[in-house]
């Protein structure tokens, strides 16, 4: 690493993981590609994090700990972006994990095509150990705003995934982009949102060097009904962005449309009945335009009969759900 900056910023935002921070620590130790260095925000936690993250620092002049009170994950990376001094940025989830190639293979691949953003695939695993390699990984390169944008919207989950993890940024891209602390979920969406809507080149293959954990007491597990609606925030916000680009526009209503389905369904599991009636109704604007557009027909048939018949629909869900 040189002595004023490192080619690449690791950025950990660490809320009570002890379980995990070892793991996802050692996996950043490993690395085939040493100049780094990774900055972790100690989120106010109330176990063992601080403890693990300063015992690495100790061990290793690349590693700073910034503790802070607990205020998000939001506020978290913004406070490690503020300090970070690379040419490159990554984001990592504190209870993810990395193959030993990821740093290396990323900054491959954004050297050779000057990107503004790279990503790599991931691999699902369970508490058990189990990966599941991301069905949807692809090979690809888009150039200009109109194919990175569309690329971005580009189905349920975009040729250019929504997280901000398994990613790489260039510093001089993301410069006066930060994270909206009054998102609780789905903020790094919105991140990726704003950076794809700068970038001028965003490169994506197809090697899964991300491990990202599934496990309960995640963010993705432990959401609260009343959160729910940040999802369609960030919606209204990205329809009134692109209200004058009508191609993409529909993109954007028909993924609020499935993310509303998504959302019901999690709503169905965990026996928030009460809470679907305010997804159903915020989506119905959006609803009503996929439906009468060239969607595919699966997707405007359920949205049909989420509108038109919503109480045959969910219990026609609960049913498949018991």
């Amino acid at each position: 690493m040189s002595a004023e900056r490192p080619e690449i910023s690791i950025i950990i935002p660490a809320y009570n993981v002890q379980a995990y921070l070892k793991d996802c620590l050692d996996s950043i130790l490993r690395q085939s590609f040493s100049d780094w260095e990774l900055i972790i925000c100690d989120d106010g936690s109330t176990d063992d994090t601080a403890k693990i993250s300063d015992e690495y620092a100790a061990t290793d002049k690349r590693i700073k700990v910034i503790h802070t009170d607990n205020t998000g994950v939001s506020a978290a990376r913004n406070i490690c972006l503020d300090t970070a001094r690379g040419n490159y940025i990554s984001f990592v989830d504190a209870d993810d994990s990395l193959d030993c190639n990821f740093l290396r293979e990323l900054i491959s691949h954004a050297r050779s095509e000057d990107a503004d953003i790279t990503q790599c695939s991931f691999s699902f695993v369970t508490e058990d150990g189990v990966k599941t390699a991301d069905p949807y990984a692809s090979d690809s390169v888009f150039r200009n705003r109109d194919r990175i944008m569309n690329a971005y919207f580009n189905g349920p989950v975009g040729d250019i995934r929504v997280s901000v993890w398994a990613k790489l940024f260039k510093r001089s891209l993301i410069s006066d982009v930060r994270f909206d602390t009054g998102l609780r979920v789905f903020e790094d969406a919105y991140y990726v949102y704003h950076c794809c809507m700068k970038a001028g080149v965003v490169c994506s293959f197809s090697e899964p060097l991300y491990n990202y954990r599934q496990h309960k007491g995640s963010t993705m597990d432990s959401r609260l009904p009343e959160i729910y609606s940040d999802y369609f925030t960030v919606f209204g916000k990205q329809k009134a962005d692109l209200r004058n680009e009508k191609k993409i526009l529909k993109k954007v209503c028909r993924r609020e449309a499935e993310n509303a389905l998504w959302l019901m369904g999690i709503m169905i599991r965990d026996g928030k009945e009460r809470e679907l009636w305010n997804i159903r109704k915020a989506v119905l604007d959006s609803a009503g335009r996929v439906v009468f557009s060239s969607a595919p027909i699966k997707l405007r048939f359920k949205l049909t009969c989420m509108v038109v018949i919503p109480h045959i629909y969910f219990s026609v869900l609960t049913r498949r759900k018991s």
